[in-house]
C-alpha cells in the first residue's frame, strides 16, 4: 500500500505543479487525469491500509475541492474574485503537500524496511513494581520498570498499549543496540508521556543503529497513578493524522496575505473605508477575545468560581474586612510574629517557625493588603453584597481582559483614524495583530491568584483610559473640538487604574502631560469644545477661558477624587497619603532594608526590552532564558519567560529612528510633539521598569508597558511610509511589516506556550496544550 500512497502523493505534487505554472494547450488535461490518480490511490490507501486512513481521506477529499474551486473560478467574470478564488485552490493543493509530508512524517518512518511487527511476550519480561491481572499487567509503586533482556531485533517504533488512572503516564525508555551492548549511555534517551485521550502518544518512533538486544520500559511518577499495560507491540505501524483544523490555520494565513498584497479593499487607505476598518477592527477583537476565554477555560471550574470557599486577599479578606467597617484585615497576627525583632526578614521568620501570611502588608501589629481596592470596590464586593458567595480570581481576571481587549483595538482604530488614517487598511490590520500579541495579557490567562487580579484590572483601566483620552481629541487635527466628556472619563479610569496596581500611576503624570496640551489646543482654537463655540468675536476671551476652566475641571476632578480617596485609604493604614505598603509586606525580601542598585534594575531593561530569543528544532520552536547580567546580587526571578520586546515585534526598533522623524512633522508642532510622544514611548515605560526591580522579573508585568511602547512604534514606521517616495519603496514597507507580523505571533506562541506548558498551570489539561503542540510540530503529530 505504501507504493500506492507514493503514487499518489507523487500524483498530487504533479496537480499542484500544474495548476500553478500558466496555462497552456494540455494542462486542463493533465489536472484532471492527475487530480483523479490522486483522490483514487488516497482513497484506496486508507481503505487498504487504516494508519493511513484519516490522511488519505484528507488528501482525497481537499485534492477533490482544489479542483472544483478551480472549475469554479472560471465562473466568475471579475478579474479580483477569480484570481482569490484560483489562488485558495492552488493554496490548498501547497498546503496539503505540507500536511501530507512534513506533518505526518513518522507514519512512513518504517517504510525503508526490515521492521518486523512484534507483539512482545510479557511472559519474557523482568518486571519491577507490576503485577498481571487477566491478560493485563497492572503497576503498584511509585515507578515501575518492563524489561526485556534477550531481544534481537530491529527496532522502528514501540507501541505502548497503556491506560493510567491518570490522564498522563510519563516514561522512559533505556535501550543497547549494535553500537552499545549495555545501557551505558543510553538510558533515559527516549523520554515521553502517554495521553489516554491521544491515540499518537502511545507510539514512540525510535532511531536506533542495527539491532537492539535489550530494552527496559521505565513508567514513573505513579504515585497517584496507576497503570493498566495491555501489551507492548514493536514496528507498529505509526497512525497518520490529518489535522483539518492546522490545515484551516494555515490556509486562512496564506489567504492573508493574499489579501494584504492583492485586496483592493486591504490597499485602501482607511480614510476611504472606515466602516470596513471598523469591521475588521472587530473581528480581530473577536478572536482575541476567543482566544482570551479558551486560554482562561483551561482555569476555570464554574462549580468553584462563582462559590469560592478560600479565596486570597483581594477576593475574600478585602471584602470582609471592608463589609465590617475596617482597613486592616480580620485575621489576627500571632503572638510569634509580633514579638520579632525584625518580622519582614524571611529568612528570620522561616528559621523560628514564625506562621505569617505570605505576601500580605504587616504594619503596626495587623495585617494589611498592599494590593489595590479599585476590583475590590468594583467587582468582589458588590458580588459579595448581592449574591452571598465570594467570587474567585479567574473569572475577575477573565472579565478585565475581555474588557481591556475590546477597548484596546478601539484605542488603536481611533489613534489611526485621528493621526494616520491615510495608511492603508493592510499595514493597520497588521500593526493591530502585532499589538495584541505583544501586549502581555496572555500571560494572565490559564491561571490567576490577587497578582493576576492587579495586573489585569490596572492593565484593563489604563487602557479604558487611553481609549478616552484619545478621543477626547486632545490630539489629532486642530478642527476636531475637546470633548469634556470624554476628558473626564480618561481621568477617572486611569485613577481606577492607579487603585488596581500603583506601577500604573506613572500614566496619570502622563495624562496630565496630555491635558496640558488639550488647553494648549484650546487657546488656538477660541476655546472649542466639543460642538461649543464662540460665535461673538467680542466674547472670545471670555468663551476661552470658560472653556479652560470646564476642560481643565473636567479633566482633573476625577483624578482629585479617586487620589484624594487613596491617599486618605493610605492614612488611615500607614499614617502617610503617599505610602502604598509595599515596604512592610512580608515576602522574599525585607523591603524595608532594601538599597536601588542600577545593575539590578538594568536586568529589567535587558530582558524586559533587549533579550534575544533562542530557537530550536522542536515545538514551540521559541526558548528565553532570563538574563541577570553576571549581578553580584540578590534579583528575584518570578518567571524564566525573559525575551525583549523588541525581539517580539520587530517594529520596535522604529523607536530608534524617533528623532529622525520629527522633520516629517510641522515646524509648530515638533516640540509639542516630541514631549508627549517621549512621555509615552519612553519616559513612563523606563520609570516603570526601573521602578519594579524590588518585584523582580515576571513576564506579565509587560503589560504595564508594551502595547504604549509598540504603538509609539508604529506612528514613527507610518510617519516614515507616508514620506517615502515611489510605490516600490512603499511596498517593500508593507512586505517588511507583513513578515514581522508573522515573526511576531510566531515568537510570541512559542513563548506564551513554554510559559504555561509543561507545568502545574494547566495540570488535568494538559492533553489540550499537548494536542495543539502536536498541531504545529514538524515532523510529529
Amino acid at each position: 500500500m505504501k507504493i500506492l500512497f507514493i503514487l499518489a502523493l507523487i500524483a498530487l505534487a504533479v496537480f499542484a505543479v500544474s495548476s500553478i505554472i500558466k496555462e497552456r494547450k494540455y494542462t486542463r488535461i493533465i489536472r484532471l487525469v492527475f487530480c483523479s490518480l490522486a483522490v483514487v490511490l488516497s482513497l484506496i490507501s486508507a481503505i487498504a491500509a487504516p494508519y493511513l486512513r484519516s490522511l488519505g481521506i484528507g488528501v482525497a477529499v481537499l485534492t477533490a475541492a482544489s479542483f472544483g474551486l478551480s472549475i469554479f473560478a472560471q465562473q466568475f467574470k471579475t478579474d479580483t474574485i477569480k484570481s482569490f478564488v484560483k489562488y485558495t485552490a492552488n493554496a490548498i493543493l501547497v498546503i496539503l503537500l505540507l500536511e501530507a509530508v512534513c506533518f505526518n512524517f513518522n507514519s512512513y518512518h518504517l517504510w525503508k524496511g526490515g521492521y518486523d511487527e512484534t507483539p512482545l511476550d510479557m511472559s519474557t519480561a523482568t518486571l519491577t513494581n507490576v503485577k498481571q491481572n487477566g491478560n493485563s499487567f497492572v503497576t503498584n509503586g511509585e515507578s515501575a520498570t518492563i524489561e526485556f533482556p534477550k531481544l534481537d531485533q530491529k527496532i522502528g517504533t514501540i507501541q505502548l498499549d497503556l491506560k493510567g488512572t491518570s490522564y498522563k503516564t510519563d516514561y522512559s525508555i533505556d535501550f543497547a543496540d549494535e553500537t552499545n551492548a549495555s545501557y551505558y549511555m543510553r538510558s533515559g534517551l527516549v523520554k515521553g508521556s502517554v495521553f489516554n485521550d491521544i491515540k499518537q502518544t502511545k507510539y514512540v518512533v525510535c532511531d536506533f543503529s542495527g539491532k537492539v538486544s535489550k530494552l527496559k520500559i521505565n513508567l514513573t511518577e505513579l504515585k497517584n497513578n496507576t497503570v493498566t499495560i495491555s501489551g507492548i507491540t514493536l514496528n507498529a505501524d505509526y497512525p497518520s493524522r490529518f489535522s483539518y483544523l492546522r490545515f484551516a490555520l494555515i490556509l486562512l494565513s496564506v489567504m492573508f496575505v493574499w489579501a494584504f498584497k492583492r485586496s483592493v479593499n486591504f490597499r485602501k487607505p482607511l480614510s476611504a473605508q472606515f466602516k470596513t476598518a471598523k469591521a475588521v477592527t472587530a473581528v480581530i477583537v473577536i478572536v482575541m477575545v476567543a482566544i482570551s476565554l479558551l486560554l482562561s477555560s483551561v482555569g476555570l471550574n464554574p462549580k468553584k468560581d462563582f462559590n469560592d470557599p478560600t479565596g486570597n486577599q483581594i477576593t475574600k479578606e478585602l471584602v470582609d474586612a471592608f463589609e465590617s467597617g475596617q482597613v486592616e484585615l480580620k485575621d489576627k497576627p500571632g503572638t510569634d510574629l509580633l514579638n520579632m525583632e525584625n518580622p519582614y526578614d524571611w529568612s528570620a521568620r522561616t528559621e523560628k517557625g514564625v506562621n505569617a501570611k505570605w505576601d500580605h502588608v504587616f504594619y503596626d501589629g495587623k495585617y494589611y493588603s498592599y494590593y489595590g481596592v479599585g476590583p475590590v470596590i468594583l467587582l468582589y464586593l458588590p458580588y459579595h453584597l448581592i449574591t452571598g458567595h465570594y467570587l474567585a480570581s479567574l473569572p475577575g481576571v477573565l472579565l478585565f481582559n475581555t474588557l481591556a481587549l475590546i477597548f484596546l483595538g478601539m484605542t488603536f482604530y481611533q489613534l489611526m483614524k485621528r493621526l494616520f488614517k491615510d495608511i492603508p487598511l493592510s499595514m493597520f490590520t497588521a500593526a493591530l495583530i502585532m499589538i495584541y500579541a505583544s501586549c502581555g495579557v496572555w500571560y494572565c490567562t490559564v491561571m490567576a491568584n490577587f497578582y493576576e487580579i492587579a495586573q489585569s484590572s490596572g492593565f484593563c483601566f489604563t487602557v479604558l483610559g487611553a481609549y478616552f483620552l484619545v478621543t477626547s481629541n486632545v490630539i489629532g487635527s486642530d478642527k476636531e473640538p475637546i470633548r469634556p466628556l470624554h476628558a473626564a472619563l480618561s481621568s477617572l479610569f486611569l485613577a481606577i487604574a492607579v487603585t488596581c496596581r500603583p506601577t500604573t500611576a506613572i500614566w496619570c503624570v502622563v495624562a496630565v502631560v496630555f491635558i496640558i496640551a488639550g488647553v494648549m489646543k484650546l487657546r488656538r482654537t477660541n476655546g472649542e469644545l466639543s460642538s461649543r463655540g464662540s460665535k461673538n468675536r467680542g466674547d472670545l476671551n471670555r468663551s476661552k477661558k470658560s472653556a479652560i476652566i470646564i476642560y481643565l475641571c473636567a479633566a482633573l476632578i476625577p483624578f482629585v477624587v479617586i487620589g484624594g480617596a487613596q491617599m486618605i485609604y493610605n492614612h488611615a493604614r500607614f499614617g502617610s497619603f503617599t505610602d502604598f505598603g509595599i515596604a512592610y509586606s512580608l515576602t522574599i525580601n525585607d523591603f524595608t532594608h532594601t538599597e536601588f542598585h542600577t545593575q539590578l534594575s538594568a536586568i529589567g531593561f535587558f530582558d524586559y526590552l533587549f533579550a534575544p530569543p533562542s530557537f530550536t528544532g522542536e515545538f514551540p520552536y521559541v526558548q528565553s532564558t532570563l538574563s541577570t547580567l553576571g549581578v553580584n546580587g540578590y534579583y528575584f526571578e518570578a518567571t524564566n519567560n525573559g525575551a525583549g520586546l523588541f525581539y517580539r515585534a520587530l517594529p520596535m526598533f522604529f523607536l530608534f529612528g524617533a528623532p529622525f522623524a520629527l522633520k516629517y512633522v510641522d515646524k509648530e508642532k515638533r516640540t509639542r510633539t516630541a514631549i508627549l510622544f517621549s512621555a509615552v514611548a519612553f519616559v513612563a515605560p523606563f520609570v516603570i521598569i526601573a521602578s519594579i526591580w524590588e518585584s523582580g522579573y515576571g513576564t506579565r508585568y509587560m503589560m504595564d508597558f508594551a502595547w504604549e511602547m509598540l504603538t509609539c512604534a508604529f506612528l514613527v514606521m507610518f510617519l516614515f511610509y507616508r514620506n517615502l517616495k515611489g510605490k516600490d519603496a512603499k511596498r517593500i514597507y508593507e512586505h517588511l511589516l507583513l513578515i514581522a507580523m508573522f515573526a511576531c505571533l510566531f515568537i510570541n506562541m512559542g513563548l506564551v506556550f513554554a510559559y504555561w506548558y509543561p507545568g502545574s498551570y494547566v495540570a488535568g489539561h494538559e492533553a489540550m496544550f499537548e494536542r495543539f503542540g502536536r498541531m504545529f510540530s514538524m515532523f510529529n503529530t
